[in-house]
């Protein structure tokens, strides 16, 4: 399989494209096949960027680095919102404020999906793919999310993408 590795710290110059070995998966595991990948961006006022398109903040964060991302998150949190973390990315302890916590009546919900019961499961399943046939979740130019694609052996372009402010969703499709 294909794979992006970088060993060093640096611009899109420091990936490389490899091939490694395709895992097999255990007993109780199953190999997913990603066909488009995003490349998420880190530079620029986040906080207001979310705001721009969500005025009002947002109701739920899905957060993987909840030590490093406390402050983004109560920043963009509308109102009773809540942040469900479901890995640790950047470190061990969270600090929170505890008063705009009081005042935006606002959440953290750690999630250990491992243990999460199957009915639940089934039922966050069954949300998203509700709202997806609904259209909540749309993208392209249409829906003011433009989609930039690039192919994984121009990886370096994506991130260049990013770093250049490309507006919308820069995608990988992979092979």
């Amino acid at each position: 399989m294909k794979a992006i590795v970088y060993r060093s710290t640096g611009g899109p110059e420091v990936m490389a494209l490899v091939e490694r070995p395709m895992p097999e998966p255990g007993p109780g595991e199953v190999r997913v096949r990603v066909r488009v990948s995003g490349v998420n961006p880190t530079e620029g006022d986040t906080a207001a960027a979310i705001r721009t398109v969500a005025p009002d903040g947002v109701d739920v964060v899905v957060e993987v680095a909840p030590a490093p991302n406390a402050e983004l998150d109560v920043a963009v949190l509308a109102p009773n919102g809540t942040v469900a973390l479901y890995a640790n990315d950047g470190g061990d302890t969270l600090g929170l404020p505890v008063l705009p916590l009081m005042l935006g009546n606002l959440r953290w919900q750690a999630v250990m999906i491992y243990t999460v019961p199957a009915a639940a499961k089934d039922h966050a399943v069954a949300a998203v793919s509700a709202a997806i046939a609904d259209g909540a979740l749309q993208v392209g130019e249409q829906s003011g999310l433009p989609l930039h694609r690039f192919p994984v052996e121009e990886i370096a372009d994506t991130h260049a993408a990013v770093e250049q402010g490309a507006v919308g969703k820069v995608l990988i499709e992979l092979p």
